[in-house]
Order: C-alpha cells, then structure tokens, then sequence
C-alpha cells in the first residue's frame, strides 16, 4: 500500500529533521539562525524548494516580529529610564512619602493624634481641674523637599485650631541651613524634642518659659554630625502666631544655642554625653506679663500667674539662660535642664528672676539603646527591637522613668503674682511602645506649692494626677 503523508505529517516530519539538525550541529547550531537551518536542510533535499521557500518567508516573518518587539521595549525602557528621575514613588518608613526616582523631590503627609484621660485627687469646679478625656493634639500637614536642599513644612493642630509650623528651610551643607517662618526655636533639648518622643506625657516646669514656637528666621547646622550643633535665630518673640503687635516698646528676641555630644569623641559607640546652652534676649511691652500662667504637669491647676511689670508704653527687658545635659549608656538616660529667665522693667523698678529645672532617669526596660534615637536637637524615635504584631509575638519597647522638677519665682513679692511663686513636682512615667509610630503612656503626677492655691470651697496645698494618653503620629 502506497503512503501518501498529509501537509501535517510532513510538517511533523521537517520539525524532527530541525531538531535533528540542532543536534548534529551541537553548539554550533544554536548559533545559527532559523534561515541558515532551513537552507541546509533544502541543500540535503529534505525540504522542497516550494517547502523552503515557505518556510523561509515565515522564519523571516518571524524575524521581523522578534525585532520590532524587542525595538519596542528598549524604547519602553529608555523611556521609562528618562522619566524615573520625577516619577513618584509611594513608601511608607514609619509614615507615607512620595518620592521621585532621584531622590531629589519628595512630599509626605505628616500627622499625630494624642488622645488623653486625666483624673485628679482634688474635687473642684475650677477650670481644668475637672476628670476629662481630652485630644491634647491632632496635628495634619505636609512636608517635603525640592531639588534637595530646599525643605518645608505645614502644620496645623486641628484639635485646638492652631498653626504649628509653616516654614522654607535652605540647606547649603549640614554646616549652614537658613530656615524662616513658623517654627521651634533653638532652645531646650526638652522642647526641641517633639511631643511625639517626649518621656512622659507633659513636659517639665522648665517647659513654661522657653521660646517654644514662634516666627522668625534661623540659622543653623551640625558640622561636625552627631558631635557639634549650633543656631542663631531671630524672632518675634510673642509666641506661637503671634506677630509684632507694638512698634513703641517691643523689639525682636535673638536666640543663640550650641550643643556637644562627646560620646564620640569618648569612643562611646552605645552612649551619650551631650551637653548644651541656650540664650535669648530681647525686649516686651510692658503690659505683657512674664508668662500666661503655669499649670501643673498633669495639665490641672494653673498654679503662677505673674502680673504685667509695667504700661504698653515702655519695655521690659528679658533674658533667658538655659542649660541642658543627657547622659545615656545602653538602655539608660539621665537628662537635666536648669533655666534662670529674668525680667526688667526700669519705668517701675521691677527685677525678677525665675529658675526652673528638672532631672530625670529613664530605663528601657527591653534594652533597646537611646543612642539609636539620640540627635544633637532631640530625641527622636524609640524602634522595638521586637515590635508588637499580630500573630508576631514580640512584646514592643517598654520604658520605666522617675522626674522631678521645681519652679522658684520668689524673687516675686506680693502684688506681682497670684497663687504661689513656688513648687516642686515629681512625675513616675511607664510607656509602652507596641511599633515604632503607637505609644502608651501611664503617668502619675504629684505638685507641691509653697503656699495653698485657692480652688472654690477652699484651699489645696497639692495636686495629684493620674493621666492616660494613646498617640499615633504618621
């Protein structure tokens, strides 16, 4: 019987001549291209010339198609290539940024919520003396940089309808950066370390009369990193948003503040030993009392309240020196401030200083390092060396401090102040940071007074407070 093979079989056929061919040309075969294949193949007559003129047409088709798709994506890679460098790119490292391939641009979406309970010993009608749940802060902003030496920042407490920062910052090198607008003001390592990375809940007595935040213009830098840091600024002086109100008797306050940490010069590679100093001077309108008022540390009686030195027509002269100092080894810190701010007004004869310090120690108890989140201007954020997750097992950072502090204003006579010119304070903190951005604190908060402070329904000669805070920042 004569066999006839269909168009199928003798394609089948030709395939196994190909792959037989590939074999017999070993390494040389892989090579060659599909034509020279198929030629010597129609050379040793297993391929018609109908056959091979057919299949080169398809093999040559096939060639173009291959070229014209790997044209295509070099072309989409070159393209791609060009534009990386201001293409966006989500991330998120303890918050959310956008940033070009680059790295040159960026923009990130910055927030913080701290939502607080207070609960005090006294049982008075007076303002903020009250058990409350409170939002102490919810911050939302945006920050970022361009061409990467220019920075910015705005932010704004929604809770309390406040600007808190809103600033263009030029950075040279890490020796000279020019920042203006609103922002802290170099003084205090207490206050330069934000409220998201405090060690307890509020901070000290010290805390009430620093510059804080302001507006201004500030130079500043590190030129020696993690060793050597300095600023000048100038500002208005009246505090958060507040412009220049009297031409007649106000002047703007000047700011300088160097700080060192010798740790590295010590050959400490786990430690701490900063040490810094801040001044201030400048002048305020007479009608302006030395401070709003202090209240305790647990946010509850406003306990000092210094009246105004003179008129809105003449000035009162102020200076604040301040010194700072953390030492830390490991899981260890200890942290003290001293702070002497004085007052002068010659039109009425008033010459006041008021001291203020705190010493504090801290212990974290999981053994994470506070020289990981030290910087020159603040402490930054503690990182669990085994986070708390779901399903994860780690037990996050535990932290365990003790603070005292004390306010002395009694250089103040009578008639210069209302309800004490003196008191001290002790505060026990425990603070459980389950990952990096959520934080617990539980702290408890003692205030004696030189003298008893009026409440309705009589007197108090101390405050106790238990407080209760959960933060998140983003």
């Amino acid at each position: 019987m004569e066999f006839h093979p269909t168009a199928g079989t003798r394609r089948l056929t030709i395939a196994a001549a190909v792959t037989a061919v590939f074999t017999a040309f070993a390494v040389p075969a892989m090579s060659a291209d599909m034509e020279t294949i198929l030629e010597k193949m129609h050379e040793k007559g297993l391929l018609t010339d109908e056959e091979y003129q057919e299949m080169r047409s398809e093999a040559r088709e096939e060639r173009r198609k291959e070229a014209l798709k790997a044209a295509q994506a070099e072309e989409k890679g070159a393209k791609e290539k060009e534009a990386e460098p201001t293409t966006l790119k989500g991330r998120f490292s303890d918050g959310f940024t956008l940033e070009s391939g680059d790295k040159q641009h960026s923009i990130s979406i910055a927030g913080r919520i701290h939502a607080d309970y207070r609960s005090f010993s006294e049982d008075s009608t007076n303002a903020n003396s009250a058990d409350t749940f409170d939002t102490r802060r919810a911050y939302f902003g945006v920050s970022g940089k361009l061409y990467s030496d220019w920075t910015f920042e705005v932010t704004s407490d929604v809770a309390n309808s406040s600007l808190e920062y809103a600033y263009l910052n030029y950075k040279s090198s890490d020796a000279v950066q020019v920042r203006i607008g609103a922002f802290k003001m170099p003084f205090s390592f207490e206050e330069l370390t934000s409220s998201r990375f405090i060690d307890f809940q509020e901070r000290s007595l010290v805390n009430a009369f620093v510059p804080a935040k302001d507006q201004g213009v500030m130079i500043h830098g590190e030129p020696v990193k993690n060793t050597f840091a300095y600023a000048f600024a100038a500002m208005n002086g009246g505090g958060k948003n507040t412009d220049e109100a009297n031409a007649v008797a106000d002047d703007k306050d000047l700011i300088v503040r160097a700080a060192a940490n010798f740790a590295p010069m010590a050959g400490m590679t786990d430690g701490v030993l900063h040490l810094g100093a801040g001044y201030t001077i400048g002048t305020i309108p007479g009608d302006v009392a030395p401070s709003g008022g202090v209240r305790t540390e647990g946010r509850g009686l406003t306990f000092f309240s210094p009246t105004a030195p003179g008129a809105a027509t003449n000035e009162t002269d102020r200076e604040r020196l301040g010194f700072e100092g953390v030492a830390a080894w490991g899981p260890l810190k200890f942290q003290a401030e001293l702070l002497q701010a004085t007052f002068e007004n010659s039109a009425t004869a008033y010459d006041a200083d008021i001291d203020a310090y705190y010493a504090a120690i801290t212990w974290l108890i999981t053994g994470e390092k506070y020289s990981d989140n030290y910087t020159l201007n603040g402490m930054r954020a503690i990182k669990p060396n085994n986070p708390f997750r779901k399903g994860g097992g780690g037990t996050g950072a535990w932290e365990l401090g003790v603070r005292m502090s004390k306010l002395d204003a009694t250089d103040l006579t009578a008639g210069q102040f209302t309800g004490t010119n003196g008191a001290d304070a002790i505060a026990v903190g425990l603070k459980w940071i389950p990952v990096t951005p959520v934080r617990f604190y539980l702290n408890y908060t003692q205030t004696e007074f030189d003298a008893p402070i009026a409440i309705v329904g009589g007197t108090t000669d101390s405050e106790k407070a238990i407080t209760l805070r959960a933060s998140v920042f983003f």
